[in-house]
């Protein structure tokens, strides 16, 4: 009797025991951790085919001569790199564009902040107001550029129009080079200050209640709850509104092309108009492919340097 009790209770132990899982093989456990990278394959073929190896043949491109019709004509070394150097046109294209690029994303960035404070309260006129304010930038860059070369046309266009109906003289927006370089400005600033207004928006909509309450509580004006706690806590989200848009305006080449065509004289040939000259209109290939390098290079050291200056005030 006492032999089938211990019996019994030896199998009930074996039963309750949790089943042991069967060991995978090498063979699929290589497999698993081989999945991922088969799964990212497309990316990185994708990433490649439109980005890496454009990067790589441009850089291919720099280094070589071209002759007037386009036709490669041996290997340059670091010529056309020099060439760019002592050129007085390209460090007038680099002034160009340094200066449009720092007024326009400076405007764009303060009333993109303004305009979010002003719509970020709840109602229905500002859910249309925010509709209306994002317009501009779902507009194609070359649409907008042939309206407003209509609308600035010294002769037939609506704005002298309207300036003459109220007595005031007529203005040669794109004709002179001082109202060319700020006409440009304007029609940046129209089409993409609500790029910076939907992204300073957003971080506005994201941030905790709770030090707005206190500073209510305390006394605070309008003017220092902006200035002490709306700005420091959205000053991230600035940056990265910054950093985006100071890409996109150092590249600048649509509104150029169709408003002013780098003039009047050369005083709104930005650096992408002047390299586009360089091999559209003068086939020198190598030269504008070297002189957008550099540009290149340009774009990440500020790019750099404000992402450094966002985590610095972050850990400040």
């Amino acid at each position: 009797m006492s032999n089938n009790t211990n019996q019994a209770a030896s199998d009930l132990q074996r039963n309750e025991l949790p089943a042991k899982k069967p060991k995978k093989s090498k063979t699929l456990q290589q497999s698993d951790k081989k999945l991922p990278f088969l799964l990212l394959t497309p990316t990185f073929i994708l990433l490649a085919a439109v980005t890496i190896f454009p990067i790589l043949y441009a850089l291919y491109v720099s280094v070589m001569n071209f002759d007037t019709f386009g036709n490669s004509s041996g290997f340059a070394g670091l010529k056309n790199y020099m060439d760019i150097f002592a050129s007085s046109t390209f460090w007038n294209a680099i002034f160009i564009t340094l200066l449009y690029t720092a007024l326009a994303v400076s405007i764009e960035i303060f009333l993109g902040f303004n305009l979010a404070l002003m719509v970020s309260k709840d109602g229905k006129a500002m859910t249309y107001l925010r509709w209306l304010l994002i317009i501009p930038m779902m507009l194609s860059p070359l649409v907008v550029a042939v309206v407003y070369l209509l609308m600035m046309n010294t002769d037939m266009g609506i704005l002298n129009y309207m300036l003459q109906s109220i007595g005031l003289p007529k203005i040669n927006f794109l004709g002179e080079p001082t109202t060319a370089f700020l006409s440009l400005i304007f029609v940046d600033v129209w089409q993409w200050m609500p790029m910076c207004f939907l992204i300073i928006l957003a971080g506005l909509q994201a941030l905790p209640r709770d030090p707005f309450e206190a500073a209510e509580i305390d006394g605070a004006s309008k003017f220092q709850v902006v200035r002490f706690v709306t700005l420091p806590m959205l000053k991230p989200i600035i940056v990265v509104a910054l950093v985006i848009r100071t890409m996109d305006a150092l590249r600048t080449f649509d509104q150029v092309f169709v408003l002013t065509q780098g003039g009047p004289g050369r005083a709104t040939e930005t650096i992408s108009f002047l390299m586009y000259r360089a091999s559209m209109k003068n086939s020198d290939f190598g030269f504008a492919s070297a002189g957008l390098f550099i540009v290149l290079i340009i774009t990440i050291i500020i790019s750099t340097m404000l992402i450094r200056f966002m985590n610095r005030s972050q850990s400040a």
